[in-house]
């Protein structure tokens, strides 16, 4: 038996309104300080020739330009000759180039503007909806509107300074969606009873559209079939209907494809797959598996037969992670770092797709026993990384960093009061509650 104590959440440990309204002007003035740096400095390098910001996205648009000019989405020059994992090329499915079409003749800027302009709601949503999900807290005692609203600020304000989201956006890549993406699926997907049906199809269509475009989301799929095994598992239904969801949209996405550019574009994407299949992926900015081994042991060449290796590992940490892992919030977390080691390839801001995870696991130990190791381990990851934007393979340390936060938050938030629950923030206002009491858990 193990004994947890849940702190007492009352006024005199809670912060007042006062000191709630200031949280939440330091938060904007943060978010809107930090937004506005990396928009200077994405100008400034704009203006540099060849442009040094933007570039992945125009990778895209210049596909959805040929593609609007009756041609194949993918440049046959640009794999002429040796390949290393860091040239730049689309490697996209078709239906990416074939969805950009209409954006084709805009400016770069404007779309690459546009873009974080999304991400950043994106990633308010994604928050707001994580703060009052059942995956964030371990009560179903409603939470109000304002701290809905905290949580919101607060993570946009702290994403402007995440080094891996801040290369993820200067550079307009996709992953720059990753949390709003993968969060949504999480929170359809573990919110058990209170999850909704429009949450639920909406996650589905999350992970449609992330498979679709990136392809390794799709073992999260894979996760959620494993886990809905799972006996008396109250989530059981939330995640057959994600998946359902996400079979059909995702199945509404090809066959539109197929109907707006037919089937020659995706026969060309094979043939593009295994003209690019002998770049070398070994490299230090390669923070795969397959890749840092291969340099370890002094033989790019091996990365490629590890490749295989490390996609096995990962769908068995996929389905283990669903059998065996009681927390659903460390279960999916597991199940989303093993998707970001599936293809050979992962790069330095592919673990966004973790930042709704490290949220949920601060909201849900908050007002507890123990929420200050949960938060010192949260910003022992968040430090780290970004000093690994000078060493990126010890972004694996912050993502291990991030599996000790959430497993404490696990151990030190099995209780929950009501009036805890709504005071997840700090400057949250409760009211007074009887004092706390020792409670056994099995």
């Amino acid at each position: 038996m193990t004994v947890a104590i849940v702190r007492n959440a009352n006024p005199e440990r809670n912060a007042g309104p006062a000191r709630a309204r200031m949280n939440r002007v330091v938060c904007v003035v943060f978010a809107i300080g930090g937004w506005a740096y990396l928009a200077s400095l994405c100008s400034s390098l704009l203006a540099l020739r060849p442009p040094a910001a933007g570039f992945d996205l125009q990778l895209l648009l210049d596909a959805a330009g040929r593609v609007a000019s009756g041609g194949s989405p993918y440049d046959q020059n640009a794999v002429a000759s040796g390949l290393s994992a860091r040239d730049l090329f689309y490697s996209y499915p078709p239906l990416v180039a074939q969805a950009l079409v209409p954006v084709s003749g805009l400016p770069g800027w404007l779309v690459l503007a546009g873009s974080w302009i999304g991400a950043i709601v994106g990633l308010a949503v994604v928050a707001a909806a994580v703060a009052r999900s059942s995956i964030g807290r371990h009560t179903v005692a409603p939470i109000s509107l304002l701290a809905t609203i905290d949580a919101a600020l607060l993570t946009v304000a702290a994403a402007a300074f995440f080094l891996p989201l801040a290369v993820g956006v200067l550079f307009g890549n996709i992953d720059m969606f990753f949390p709003l993406l993968f969060g949504a699926v999480a929170v359809a997907a573990v919110g058990g009873p209170v999850s909704s049906r429009a949450t639920t199809i909406l996650g589905g269509a999350a992970l449609a559209v992330a498979s679709a475009i990136k392809l390794h989301p799709a073992s999260l799929g894979l996760w959620l079939l494993v886990r809905a095994t799972r006996p008396n598992d109250p989530a059981r239904g939330s995640m057959l209907r994600v998946v359902l969801a996400a079979v059909g949209i995702g199945t509404g996405i090809l066959v539109v494809s197929f109907i707006v550019g037919g089937i020659g574009p995706w026969r060309t994407y094979v043939e593009y797959l295994g003209l690019t299949s002998n770049a070398d992926l070994a490299t230090r900015v390669n923070i795969g598996p397959a890749s840092q081994v291969a340099l370890l042991l002094g033989n790019n060449g091996l990365a490629h037969q590890l490749a295989f290796v490390s996609t096995g590992v990962a769908l068995l940490v996929t389905v283990a992670s669903a059998r065996l892992v009681r927390d659903p919030l460390e279960a999916i977390t597991w199940a989303t770092i093993a998707s970001l080691i599936i293809l050979p390839v992962t790069w330095y801001h592919y673990p966004v797709a973790l930042l709704p995870m490290a949220l949920a696991a601060w909201l849900r130990s908050r007002n507890t026993v123990g929420s200050r190791g949960v938060a010192a381990a949260l910003i022992a990851a968040y430090l780290v990384a970004d000093l690994a934007i000078a060493l990126p393979v010890l972004l694996w340390v912050a993502v291990a960093l991030l599996l000790v936060a959430i497993r404490r938050s696990t151990d030190v938030a099995g209780v929950v009061p009501a009036e805890a629950a709504a005071a997840l923030l700090p400057g949250a206002v409760s009211r007074p509650t009887q004092p706390a009491v020792p409670t056994a858990n099995p």
